[in-house]
C-alpha cells in the first residue's frame, strides 16, 4: 500500500515539473486586467481585490484547487480612469 503512495506522489511530483518547464520554455507573460473607476471608487475597488485575493482558489464546480494553480491566474489592478 505504501508503494501506492510513493508512485501516486512520484507521478504527482513529475507533472508538476513537466507543467513549470513547459511554461518556463514557452515564455508565457501573465496577463493583466485593469478595472477602471472613477477616483472616488478606487479604495473600494482595491479593498474588494483584496478580499478575492485572500479566498482560496476553487474550480468552475466550487471544489477547491488542491495544488497552486493562482500563480496561472491573471493580475487584476484598479485604475482611475473615465468610468
Amino acid at each position: 500500500m505504501r508503494r501506492i503512495g510513493f508512485v501516486a506522489l512520484g507521478s504527482i511530483a513529475a507533472v508538476a515539473a513537466s507543467v513549470a518547464a513547459a511554461q518556463v520554455m514557452t515564455g508565457q507573460t501573465q496577463e493583466v486586467i485593469e478595472i477602471t473607476v472613477s477616483a472616488d471608487e478606487l479604495q473600494e475597488c482595491r479593498e474588494t481585490l483584496a478580499q478575492v485575493a485572500s479566498m482560496p482558489a476553487v474550480h468552475d464546480n466550487g471544489t477547491p484547487i488542491l495544488f497552486d494553480a493562482s500563480s496561472d491566474l491573471p493580475s487584476v489592478r484598479c485604475v482611475v480612469g473615465d468610468a
